[in-house]
Order: structure tokens, then sequence, then C-alpha cells
């Protein structure tokens, strides 16, 4: 897809503070090491730039099928944090939807213009029961995705860091693959279920180190999330399809595969969209895992206890990384004051934002605020 936009001057639309994001870099790795550092962390993003809002701002289906338009997006986000001027370290990705790692079994994800891409193509248990590990091969849109790292490292040089595309834990790897005939697999045939659990647990590892082995960056440290950078766990976890079990299959089918992909990397951050209590407790048990995070649902915004969460993640020794809501009739000043509590023990890592920012007008006067707490 041609587009009127050279993106070869995209590193000239950085305008990054790099004395500032190295700062913020190595206040990162302190504290994901557990090391004591002088304010707590927090992320928050800023404005773009008049120049940078002339940066192409494409649909989901225009960047999917354009690497230059992908960038452009990318890019147009890392700037923001950027200039947030808070701890967050911009990166990029190459955004190619939760369910790109299919692609190297043959299956291929439909794209639309209004959300990200989703995978409707599934195999079933036969197919699943003469998989092995030989089968997972570097093709497909995986493939284009890891020559999309290649074309960005071309273009944007060391000027930015890249992470890789969406990573999955094993049980949504898993419901990606077949589809929601597994649920009744596991109670029909659970060996059936722990063998298509360990091929997921493979396919998540090959394609991890493929992905890094792309980015150059080392098995144990990632960056993620256009903000977080770490040398204490190298992946992200995601496990929305693990909400919807119960303790037992949680802890038979779920955790202990992705505690042994976690394993291989060093440590994960772990995320999950909704409540699910029993597999929050799962998952603060297990010693890999390193941070967590919800992904507040609308309309059920206030649905996960905030003082109850903190507890568990302070009781476990972990660190909530997250945006939380403000309070009814809650004044911004005290919702920085609650969060901070928090922060400054060291178990949470806000992402604020302006639109409830109340009394203050820039992200300035949010990081003062923060930092005279």
């Amino acid at each position: 897809m041609a587009i009127d936009f050279d993106v070869r001057k995209l590193p000239e639309y950085l305008e990054f503070d790099t004395m500032h994001i190295a700062k913020a870099k190595a206040r990162q790795k302190a504290f994901w090491a557990g090391e004591k550092i002088d304010y707590p962390l927090y992320f928050i993003g800023g404005t773009l730039t008049p120049e940078q809002e002339t940066i192409p701002n494409p649909n989901y289906q225009e960047l999917y099928n354009s690497p230059e338009l992908m960038l452009c997006s990318e890019i147009r986000q890392a700037c923001a944090f950027a200039n947030g001027k808070s701890d967050a370290v911009p990166s990029i990705r190459v955004n190619m939807g939760c369910g790109i790692t299919m692609s190297c079994l043959g299956l291929a994800q439909e794209t639309f213009p209004d959300k990200m891409p989703w995978l409707k193509e599934h195999m079933n248990k036969e197919q699943i029961s003469r998989l092995t590990p030989d089968d997972i091969k570097i093709q497909g849109d995986f493939a284009r995705g890891l020559e999309i790292i290649h074309f960005y490292k071309e273009i944007m040089g060391d000027s930015i860091a890249i992470f890789v595309m969406d990573t999955q834990g094993p049980f949504d790897l898993a419901h990606l693959l077949m589809g929601d005939d597994l649920f009744l697999e596991l109670y029909d045939d659970p060996a059936f279920v722990h063998h298509l659990m360990n091929l997921m647990l493979e396919l998540g590892t090959k394609t991890i180190r493929w992905m890094k082995d792309a980015i150059g960056e080392p098995c144990t440290s990632c960056y993620y999330d256009k903000s977080i950078y770490s040398e204490n766990y190298g992946i992200r976890i995601c496990e929305d399809t693990t909400t919807l079990l119960g303790d037992a299959q949680i802890r038979e089918f779920a955790v202990p595969y992705s505690q042994k992909l976690a394993q291989r990397f060093g440590g994960a951050f772990c995320h999950y969209c909704g409540r699910n209590d029993l597999l929050t407790m799962a998952q603060l048990e297990i010693p890999e895992f390193k941070t967590i995070n919800f992904g507040l649902i609308p309309g059920k915004l206030y649905d996960h206890d905030f003082y109850q969460e903190m507890e568990r993640v302070e009781k476990a020794v972990k660190v909530y990384r997250g945006w939380w809501p403000v309070l009814p009739d809650e004044s911004y000043h005290d919702y920085l004051k609650r969060m901070h509590y928090f922060a400054v023990k060291g178990i949470q890592t806000p992402c604020l934002e302006m639109d409830s920012a109340g009394k203050f007008k820039t992200v300035e006067e949010i990081g003062e605020y923060w930092k005279s707490l």
C-alpha cells in the first residue's frame, strides 16, 4: 500500500529527551531488580507535538497490510509516552494481533478496520492430535512480521527500541487454535488437552525466541507496551481465556504451562482482562510471575477491589503494573495520594492519565506533584 508520507524521516519526529529516557531506563532496571529508587515509578502519556500530529494515523486494517503505516501508528504512540516525561521507556512493535503465532501452524487471521485482527479458523481434535513441535514453522504472516521487524530496524536504527509481537499464555494459545471445543475436552479427554498444552508451550517458546532473535533482545530482558523496560523478566504472558476456568482447571491446565514458559525467559509480566480471583491467587503463588495486571473492562471498572488487590500483591511480594480508575467523588490529588501510598511500598507502578486530571493542566504538573508526595 503506497502512502503519501516518507517513513524514512520518522526518526526526525521523535524529539526524544534522550537523557530523560536514559534515566527512566536506569530507574526501571533498578526497580524491577528490587533496588531502592529515589521516588516511585509512574507512567503517563503526553500530547503529540504539531509535527508529530502529521504522522499518519491508520485504522487497524490499513496498518496490518502496510509496514509503513504500522510503523507510523507505533511511532505516534511511542512519542506520546516519551512526551509524558514519566518513567516510560518508549518502544514499538509489529502489531499483528493476538493470533499471529497461529500462522506458524498454518492458520490465518481476519482483519477489520475498527478492531484488532482475530482468528476465526481453528483445528479440530484429530488435526491437533497429529501435531508435533516439528510442525511449528516460520511461515505466513508470522514470517512477514519478522520481516517487518527488520524493516523497523532499517528505518529507525537505534533511535527507539522494538518489542515482540503479541505473546499469549499457553492456554490462550490453545483456545485460539481449537476454539470453544477446548472447554469440552477439559472434561472428556484431559490427556489430549495436556498434549495440546505441551504443544502450545513449544509454540510460545519457539515464536518468542524467533522474535527476540530478530530484534536482538536477550531472552531474559524486555521492552514492552511502549513504556516498560526490565532486565528481571523477559516476556509478557496473557491469560484472558484462563479467566473462564475454575480453580482446579487453572492449576492443572493453565498456570503450570505458563510457569514453564516464564522459566524459559527469566520470568514474566502477567495480564488478564476481567476478574477471576482464583486465577489471581494462582498467579501470585508463582515465583516466576514478577508483576501482574488487570485489563479493566468498560462498564465494570470497579469490579476489582483496589485495596484488596493491593493487599494480595503486597502479601505475595509482587508488583501491580497498570491503570486504576478514579473513585467516585475522589479528586485527582487524592487519587495520586492513593496510588503513591502503594507505589512507595514498591508494590505498584501506576499508569496515570490526563483525562481525569482535574486541576492539573499538564503532565509536568502531575509529575511534579507525584515527586513531592
